[in-house]
């Protein structure tokens, strides 16, 4: 008796133009009269972020793209890169990501850049451009816990317990395997914090076993502390 797998598989959408992007979500919303197996078949196939606006083209596309044959991906534009991605069945969502993923992200400031030594523990926020929800900060050349702002910047605490004196560290942000030029951040001393002079030390120079003391005898060097 042959089996019938019609209730097993998804029916294929239908070639679109290559020229346009599809209207709104054709690509993301499940094909109608599925059943709640199919329904969840499909999710599996095409993962995306909750909540993520997946279902518009990025700014990066410009209508009407053409892309020239055998173009490598690595030599198109912005735009030719979205509607190459999109001709291969990538969702809008994914392509959001991807288009950032072709270079690195880049860092324009750090706020604040400086710190005190001894100073409490805070947050640092970081701006530039290219920065995505799993975008991560790397301080001092360790990946740390990272949270995408509303507006656009980056942000992670820093622990002044681990810091005992001057220094300046390199701060960059990471996109998978691409990495943001640094930009440093400088930890200065602690106010009031100069080296002080040894105890100790013979505050005298060599030639005052030449000088006199107030009797006109020859000063007598003073004896080195232990």
């Amino acid at each position: 008796m042959p089996h019938d797998h019609d209730t097993d598989t998804i029916e294929k959408t239908k070639p679109v133009d290559k020229a346009t992007l599809p209207p709104v979500d054709n690509d993301i919303k499940p094909p109608e009269g599925l059943t709640p197996a199919q329904e969840a078949k499909w999710e599996a196939d095409n993962p995306h972020p909750a909540g993520t606006e997946y279902d518009s083209p990025p700014p990066q596309w410009v209508p009407g793209t053409v892309v020239p044959k055998d173009t490598d991906p690595a030599d198109m534009t912005d735009a030719e890169y979205v509607q190459w991605l999109f001709e291969n069945c990538m969702p809008y969502w994914a392509i959001k990501k991807e288009i950032y993923l072709r270079k690195p992200p880049v860092v324009s400031g750090i706020e604040p850049s400086t710190a005190a030594i001894g100073d409490p523990s805070f947050d640092i926020h970081v701006s530039g451009t290219g920065f995505l929800p799993d975008s991560v900060i790397v301080f001092a050349g360790q990946d740390e816990p990272t949270a995408l702002n509303e507006d656009g910047t980056l942000s992670t605490g820093v622990n002044m317990s681990f810091w005992h004196g001057p220094d300046a560290v390199p701060v960059q942000v990471r996109n998978g395997n691409l990495v943001s030029e640094p930009v440093d951040f400088t930890f200065t001393a602690a106010p009031g914090g100069e080296a002080r002079k040894d105890e100790g030390r013979d505050e005298r120079d060599e030639d005052d076993d030449d000088r006199d003391d107030d009797d006109g005898k020859p000063a007598k060097k003073a004896k080195r502390k232990k």
